[in-house]
């Protein structure tokens, strides 16, 4: 709150109108916010500036400030001011600035915003003439009572933080002491001493290290110690914040991490001589199939060598439309022996998407199973480059599909030699396709190479120290490239692959029985699963919890909170969290954080760590331009892990992969020719806001764009909003994520229909999510929908996305749960969903619910009932009505059965008893 007293000079009403229109002016529309980045969380209650840090400009700089200005006081404030704005402009990459300013040569304990409006274009001199005007205009208004126009326009106002601006900046000699009760995060305070300019910086030490404020510092004096003479004509984004010694740590000292692994070989190559070393050893168990290296192998060269009677040709994209399986893997190792891409199709996804998806790609063969087979033939007659399916599983017979498509079964397959094949390629042919969320309502597939996906292997190994004793969960969907090393580093190094359902995943009592029995070392989950298996541990006794083989814990997918992390450490505190960041398009992780303490509760978030090897990280403002240390800016990657961008998509490729501009980073390995590997020459560009620590490692501080991550899933909401706006009788769309009182994020919409008597129709929001359900993955399914009779706006004329209504729940009639089993369904949907009440006829995914509350619901079902029950059976049955009906007939027909016992030996296999089906988390 910003606190100033009685004006001893009492406005007239005529003053008092004119000075309230100006200010208004000044105040109106969207304020823009400093944005500084803090260190720590904001403390809910009143903290003060209790520290400072001195600095002083030289005699020389000093001098040739006092001679510009002819020793004025107020045009030494006005050049300060000025050198102010333009490092503000540059360090936070803002055109709208607000800094606060003491009233001049006044004795009215307030202090006054100061609004400017800035182009990059500027000129210094020419931003010298606006601050001026600005500054004189505001201070002939500054008996005004700003603080009756801040509660007037409502503008939020929290505790412990200035509603307006979080920088002060003032000049002893001409303004008055600052009361400390204006609650500014940063202040500025100039002096004039014996023809020397003096400054302190006093700051909260609540908000920011010692550390960040030293930096901010240095960057602070980098521009107010230029010749003013020489920059006067510079634009502003010419005025560097940053010195040649800043630029090197940046580009080289940051990015020291040059290791030499087989990155010209290709990940068949590679699996084929790992065989040759452990022949015997276990390579995959996939709950009760269990196979050697040597099994695996053939079974992958009896499919290759049918995929090269189908002339298949090298850099082909190739279809692998199936459960997650240990047939996947067979398919994914085929298809790199004989030079093909493999490209995941998840069998859930709706047959709109997986139609565009085959018909993008151009695949000529599809690899499916037979739970899959049915689905996909209701579209293939749309899709005339697919001539093959090949069905991995089953006894179906062979026949031609529609007289075009050949459909052959395995034992098609088992016919073929088991021998290696001739094919040999390379680290830069094609390795696979991920197809991400788009913002145009489709998804594009990013394209990466064997040298990326090795180098992430390979990368991997040394930063955890990975040997052949490792083995790994594989848990990810398919479709996610983070599966891509789940299922392919422990064959490479001579370890096991350990595959398990997604039931298992979500089931957290499964989960831990698995990770114990099956002696996993290395786990990778996306935070909300994690954090269901800690609730699910913190209630066993300590001697129960115990993982004796677990090595590592790896979160990602999305932001990890620093209690998470604290809440694994205090169960395990010999067991090192791993927080691995990285995107689809540069072959998964690029950074990651070993965390094997504890920390500050108070701490804003848990960083990103360092790059890995081979991978060079930028952060850059939107003119690619390297930015200071600490500053925010978006991460940049080059190296051996970009891929080659989007298939068939060259707008998009051109947006996001771009010339590297700093190609004196990019060094080819040793063994390797430089114009060999395509990848160190390209820079990709992430979408995503971070920033560099000082010790080189990199904080995460969200997406550019409307990009979001929910439960591992990369979700672009502009794809949602594009489909949503495709709907008949919608004419816009806003989709959101907001977050509950549990942190859990969940997704929202908004529309607006073209006629307003559509608003209050109850069969408008069914019918879209009929709509969507029909062309989006569940995962991008909003969990509540609302129509408007139009969208809030901002004075610039944007929908203002703040503004949007909290959404709540349709009323409607409620019907009481009646039967007992009703009783007990709602009673849990109560607790897991945090509702009052559950109404019969209440869905539980319209509800807010997914497949990992799913989990919960069916864990406690299972537990009241002393029954296994599957799953799917909530999917299947989404209301309470539904729910409880099933289980009634299931009770009735006897076919509930007692939970078995899991014994250590069906674990050790990696048995998991519950229908092999694939539920998106």
């Amino acid at each position: 709150m910003i606190a100033i007293k009685d004006s001893p000079n009492l406005l007239t009403n005529e003053e008092l109108f004119f000075h309230k229109v100006y200010w208004s002016n000044q105040l109106g529309g969207e304020l823009p916010e400093t944005n500084l980045i803090l260190d720590y969380l904001r403390p809910t209650s009143y903290t003060k500036k209790d520290r400072e840090v001195c600095f002083e400009l030289s005699p020389q700089v000093s001098q040739k400030i006092l001679q510009i200005t002819q020793g004025s006081h107020f045009s030494i404030y006005l050049l300060l001011l000025t050198n102010s704005v333009i490092f503000l402009h540059r360090y936070l990459d803002r055109e709208e600035i607000i800094i606060g300013s003491p009233s001049y040569r006044s004795e009215l304990d307030r202090v006054i915003p100061l609004r400017f409006k800035l182009d990059s274009k500027l000129t210094f001199k020419e931003t010298l003439e606006l601050v001026k005007n600005t500054t004189i205009k505001s201070y002939s208004y500054q008996n005004y009572l700003v603080l009756d126009l801040v509660q007037q326009l409502q503008f939020s106002q929290s505790i412990n933080k200035c509603p307006i601006f979080d920088l002060v900046i003032a000049l002893e000699n001409i303004h008055h002491l600052i009361p400390e009760s204006i609650n500014n995060d940063i202040t500025i305070n100039f002096s004039i001493e014996q023809n020397c300019i003096n400054g302190k910086i006093f700051y909260k030490s609540s908000l920011f290290k010692a550390e960040t404020i030293e930096l901010f510092k240095q960057y602070y004096l980098n521009v107010l110690t230029k010749d003013i003479n020489e920059i006067q004509n510079y634009q502003l984004s010419e005025i560097e914040l940053i010195t040649e010694n800043d630029r090197f740590k940046l580009l080289h000292e940051f990015n020291q991490n040059s290791q030499e692994y087989p990155v010209n070989k290709t990940i068949a190559t590679l699996f084929e001589e790992q065989v040759e070393k452990t022949r015997d050893s276990i390579a995959v168990i996939d709950r009760d199939i269990c196979f050697t290296y040597q099994e695996l192998n053939k079974k992958a060269n009896q499919l290759a060598r049918l995929l090269q009677q189908l002339k298949i040709k090298p850099g082909e994209l190739i279809a692998v439309a199936k459960e997650r399986d240990a047939n996947f893997l067979i398919a994914i190792l085929a298809i790199f022996k004989v030079g093909g891409v493999y490209v995941p199709i998840d069998r859930t996804y709706p047959l709109e998407r997986i139609k565009y998806m085959v018909t993008n790609s151009q695949a000529r063969t599809i690899l499916t199973d037979q739970p899959s087979l049915e689905s996909l033939t209701e579209f293939l007659s749309d899709c005339p480059e697919v001539n093959h399916l090949i069905c991995l599983d089953g006894e179906i017979n062979e026949n031609n599909y529609n007289n075009s498509i050949k459909i052959r079964n395995r034992n098609s397959i088992a016919q073929f030699s088991s021998e290696n094949l001739d094919f040999e390629g390379e680290g830069t042919d094609l390795a696979y396709t991920i197809y991400t969320s788009g913002s145009t309502g489709m998804p594009k597939g990013a394209m990466i190479r064997h040298g990326g996906a090795i180098n992430h292997i390979y990368a991997q190994y040394d930063a955890l120290q990975l040997t052949s004793n490792l083995t790994f969960l594989q848990s990810a969907p398919a479709s996610s490239d983070i599966s891509v090393w789940q299922f392919l580093a422990p064959l490479l190094i001579g370890g096991k692959t350990i595959i398990i359902d997604t039931e298992t995943v979500c089931d957290p009592h499964k989960l831990f029985q698995t990770i114990q029995q099956s002696k996993i070392t290395l786990i990778e989950l996306v935070p909300q699963v994690l954090k269901n298996l800690l609730q699910y541990l913190t209630d066993l006794p300590p001697q129960a919890r115990q993982l004796p083989s677990l090595e590592w814990m790896m979160v990602t997918g999305e932001s990890v909170s620093v209690e998470l992390v604290n809440h694994w450490l205090q169960l395990y505190p010999n067991l090192p969290v791993v927080n691995a960041y990285g995107p689809s398009e540069a072959s998964d992780d690029i950074t990651q954080e070993i965390i094997t303490q504890p920390l500050p509760t108070n701490q804003r978030s848990v960083s990103i760590g360092k790059p890995l090897a081979n991978l060079n990280l930028y952060i850059l403002d939107r003119n690619l331009q390297l930015v200071p240390i600490g500053v925010a800016g978006e991460i940049c990657v080059s190296g051996y892990g970009v891929g080659i961008g989007y298939w068939r998509n060259q707008e998009k490729t051109a947006a996001s992969f771009v010339a590297n501009p700093f190609p004196e980073t990019a060094k080819p390995l040793p063994g390797t020719e430089v114009e060999a590997i395509h990848e160190i020459s390209l820079l990709y560009k992430t979408g995503d806001l971070g920033r560099w620590l000082p010790d080189g490692r990199i904080e995460y501080l969200g997406r550019i764009d409307h990009q979001v991550k929910i439960r591992g899933y990369r979700i672009e909401l502009g794809e949602i909003e594009t489909v949503l706006s495709q709907y008949p009788d919608i004419k816009e769309a806003v989709a959101l994520v907001v977050e509950d009182n549990s942190e859990d994020k969940k997704l929202v919409a908004y529309v607006v229909p073209h006629h307003n008597n559509l608003v209050n129709n109850r069969e408008l929001i069914p019918q879209l999510r009929q709509f969507l359900e029909a062309r989006l993955p569940k995962q991008m399914i909003p969990s509540a929908l609302m129509a408007l009779p139009s969208f809030p706006l901002t004075p610039s004329g944007k929908i203002d996305r703040r503004a949007l209504p909290a959404i709540e729940a349709t009323p409607k009639e409620f019907l009481p749960p009646q039967t007992e089993t009703e009783k007990t369904v709602a009673a849990i949907w109560t607790e897991v969903l945090k509702q009052e009440q559950i109404s019969n006829d209440d869905n539980f995914f319209e509800l807010g619910g997914h497949s990992l509350l799913a989990t919960q619901v069916i864990s406690r079902l299972r537990e009241q009932y002393q029954q296994e029950i599957p799953l799917r059976s909530l999917f299947e049955q989404p209301t309470v009505a539904q729910l409880a009906n099933y289980l009634d007939q299931l009770q009735t027909l006897q076919n509930l059965q007692t939970i078995p016992t899991e014994t250590n030996s069906d674990l050790a296999k990696g048995e998991a008893r519950c229908d092999r089906e694939e539920i998106e988390l």
